[in-house]
C-alpha cells in the first residue's frame, strides 16, 4: 500500500512540459492518400525503425521527433496537429516545493535505499511472486520527475542484483529497470547514451543468469519498456537484445528464454520495427531444425509476431514487414522430401546435438516439426488467416496426421492432427472458399486412406465453423455434396464410415437435404451389380499405411465387405442416419 501511494503522490507531482505543435505532413514531405488508407505508406516511413537512421549523436537526438504512441499514424493522424514534447529541464533541489523536496531526501539517502532494496529483494510467497506493477510504477515516478537524480545510489544496488540468480533479487533489478527506462522517456541525449551504457552490460549479465522461475519477469519487465514508445529512442536495446539469441552458450533453455524477452520487445512495436523483423527471420531461418522442443516451440511463437502484421483487408497496403507467402514458399522447398512418395513419414529425430551431416528428409522432418509449431501458434493470435499458403501445406498434414486418438503418438502425429483441427476452424471469406474445397477435392484422391479420411474430419469442422457463409454460395454446397458422396464410394471402410457419419450430420443441421436426386443416386447403387472378385496385381500401387481393422477380425462375417463398398452404401448412410 505504502509503495502504491508513494507512486500515486509521484503522479500528482508530475510537471506539466512545454509542447511544440508540428504537422505530420512535414515530417514524411509526403501527401496522404485521399479515404482511409491503412498500413506502411510514404507519410510513415519516417516513424520507422531504420538502422542507417538513429539518433546516434546530441544533434540527430534534439532534431529528430519521436512518436512514442504506436497507434499514431498506422492508418490516420490526429485530426489537427501532431505534438512533440520538448526535453524539460531538470528538477534541482533548490525548485523543489515541499513535498518534492521530501521525497527527494528519502530517496537520496544511502541507508534509506539500502534498506528499501533488501525489501524489496525478499521473497514474500515462494513459487507465486511475479513482476509487481506498484513497484514498477514507483521507479518509474522516480526517474521522470527527477532524472537522474537517484541513479547514483541505485547503481550498486542494481548490479549486485543482476549478479544474483535468486528468484527475488532477479525479480527486484527487473522491476528497477523497467521503471528507469520508462522513466527516461525523456532525457536529454546524453544521460540515455550514458544509461544505456550502464544497462546493457548489466541485462547481459542478468539474462546470462535466468531461470525458469524469472524468465517471464525479464519478458514483461522489457515489454513493459517498450509499450508506447517510439523504438528509435531504445535502439540501443533492440540492438542488444538482436545480438545472436540463439547462440547456444548455457543451453536450449537459455536460448529459448533470450528469444522470449526479444519477443516482448517487437511485439510491443508491431509495426514501426519492419527492419528487425526482416533481421530477426534472416537470422531464424537457418535454425528452423531445430532438434530441441522448446526452442521449437519459441521459434513458432516468435514466427507468429514477425508475420503478425502481414494482413490482407479492405483499405490496407501491403507491409513492409516479412511476407507469409514468400516464407511459405521458401519452407515448402525444403520440405519436399517429405511430399514425395507415399511412404510414411516417421519421426525419428532425437533430441541430441548431433553434428554429423544429416540427410534431407532428416532435416525436412526437423523443419516441419518448428513449422507446425508456427502454425499452432498463430491460430489464436494472428490478425487474419493465410488461407493459400495453408491450403499448400494441407497434403503433407493430412498424410501425417493419425485417424485415431492415441496418446502413444510421438510428438509430430499430435502436432499435425492439432495443426488441421485448429486450420479447420479458421474463418473463411467468400473468394477462399472454391480455392479450399478445390484442394480437398485434389486430396481425396490421394493413394492414402489415412488422407482421404483426414479430409472429412478437416471438412465436418471447416463447414460448421463457417456454416453460413457456405449456405450463401450454392455451388459451394454442391462441391461439398459431391466430395462426400465420392468419399461414400471409397474402397476402405473407415473411410466409408466417416463418410456416413460426415453426411449424416449435414443432414440434421440442414446444411444438406435429401432430396429426389439423392435418393435416386442411392437407388442406382442399390440396384448396380458389382464385377466379380479380381486378384489385386502385384504391381499395383497401394497404400502403405495399414488398416486399423487389418489386425483384428473382421467387422461383419461377408468378407465382401471390405472389398465392395457400392453395395453397403446404403446400409452405412442409414444407419448413421438414424443412431447418430
Amino acid at each position: 500500500v505504502a509503495i502504491s501511494a508513494v507512486a500515486g503522490i509521484l503522479k500528482q507531482l508530475k510537471r506539466p512540459r512545454n509542447k511544440t505543435a508540428v504537422h505530420p505532413s512535414d515530417m514524411s514531405g509526403a501527401e496522404e492518400p485521399a479515404g482511409l488508407v491503412a498500413g506502411d505508406r510514404p507519410g510513415n516511413l519516417w516513424l520507422q525503425y531504420n538502422q542507417s537512421r538513429l539518433p546516434n549523436s546530441e544533434q540527430d537526438w534534439d532534431n529528430m521527433h519521436f512518436v512514442e504512441k504506436t497507434h499514431w499514424g498506422y492508418y490516420c493522424w490526429p485530426k489537427s496537429v501532431f505534438y512533440v514534447p520538448e526535453q524539460p529541464p531538470d528538477l534541482v533541489p533548490e525548485e523543489m516545493n515541499e513535498r518534492e523536496r521530501i521525497i527527494y531526501n528519502y530517496f537520496s539517502n544511502p541507508d534509506f535505499i539500502n534498506q528499501l532494496i533488501k525489501f524489496l529483494s525478499l521473497e514474500d510467497r515462494k513459487g507465486k511472486d511475479k513482476f509487481n506493477p506498484r513497484r514498477f510504477c514507483l521507479f518509474k515516478g522516480l526517474f521522470r520527475n527527477y532524472s537522474d537524480t537517484f541513479l547514483p545510489v541505485l547503481m550498486p544496488h542494481m548490479e549486485r542484483l543482476a549478479a544474483d540468480s535468486h528468484e527475488s533479487t532477479q525479480r527486484c533489478v527487473a522491476e528497477i529497470i523497467a521503471g528507469l527506462v520508462r522513466g527516461s522517456k525523456h532525457w536529454s541525449f546524453k544521460k540515455a547514451e550514458a544509461l544505456w551504457n550502464f544497462l546493457i552490460p548489466l541485462m547481459r549479465t542478468a539474462l546470462s543468469h535466468i531461470t525458469v522461475e524469472t524468465y517471464t519477469d525479464w519478458g514483461t519487465c522489457v515489454a513493459t519498456a517498450c509499450e508506447s514508445r517510439d523504438p528509435r529512442k531504445l535502439h540501443w536495446l533492440f540492438e542488444m537484445l538482436m545480438e545472436s539469441p540463439l547462440s547456444g552458450e548455457g543451453g536450449s533453455f537459455v536460448d529459448a528464454c533470450h528469444l522470449y524477452v526479444l519477443q516482448g520487445a517487437l511485439a510491443q512495436q508491431e509495426w514501426r520495427v519492419p527492419e528487425l523483423l526482416h533481421r530477426l527471420l534472416e537470422y531464424l531461418e537457418p535454425k528452423l531444425t531445430q532438434v530441441y522442443k522448446n526452442v521449437r516451440e519459441r521459434i513458432g511463437s516468435v514466427l507468429t509476431y514477425i508475420f503478425m502484421i502481414d494482413v490482407t483487408l479492405p483499405h490496407t497496403l501491403p507491409t513492409r514487414s516479412p511476407h507469409i507467402s514468400q516464407f511459405t514458399e521458401r519452407v515448402l522447398t525444403q520440405l519436399k522430401p517429405l511430399m514425395e512418395g507415399d511412404e510414411e513419414i516417421q519421426n525419428h529425430v532425437l533430441e541430441e546435438n548431433g553434428i554429423e551431416e544429416q540427410d534431407e528428409r532428416t532435416q525436412a522432418i526437423k523443419l516441419l516439426k518448428t513449422v507446425l509449431k508456427w502454425l499452432m501458434a498463430s491460430a489464436g493470435r494472428s490478425f487474419s488467416t493465410p488461407v493459400p499458403q495453408q491450403l499448400q501445406l494441407l497434403p503433407l498434414l493430412f498424410k501425417i496426421a493419425p485417424v485415431e486418438n492415441d496418446d502413444s503418438y510421438d510428438e509430430l502425429k499430435r502436432d499435425a492432427k492439432t495443426c488441421l483441427s485448429l486450420m479447420s476452424q479458421g474463418l473463411l471469406y467468400q473468394d477462399q472458399i472454391p480455392l479450399v474445397l478445390q484442394t480437398l477435392n485434389e486430396i481425396s484422391g490421394s493413394s492414402s486412406w489415412h488422407a482421404r479420411f483426414s479430409v472429412l474430419t478437416y471438412l465436418q469442422i471447416m463447414v460448421f465453423y463457417n456454416l453460413f457463409t457456405l449456405l450463401d454460395i450454392e455451388e459451394a454446397v454442391q462441391d461439398v455434396r459431391a466430395l462426400v458422396i465420392k468419399l461414400l464410394e471409397d474402397e476402405q471402410l473407415e473411410v466409408r464410415e466417416m463418410a456416413a457419419t460426415t453426411l449424416s450430420g449435414f443432414l440434421q443441421c440442414n446444411f444438406l437435404s435429401m432430396d429426389s436426386s439423392m435418393q435416386t443416386h442411392f437407388e442406382t447403387l442399390c440396384k448396380t451389380r458389382l464385377p466379380k472378385k479380381r486378384k489385386r496385381d502385384l504391381g499395383a500401387v497401394v497404400d502403405t499405411i495399414p488398416s486399423v481393422r487389418s489386425t483384428g477380425p473382421p467387422a461383419f462375417p461377408d468378407r465382401r465387405w471390405n472389398t465392395d463398398p457400392l453395395c453397403n452404401i446404403c446400409f452405412f448412410f442409414f444407419f448413421f442416419l438414424v443412431f447418430h
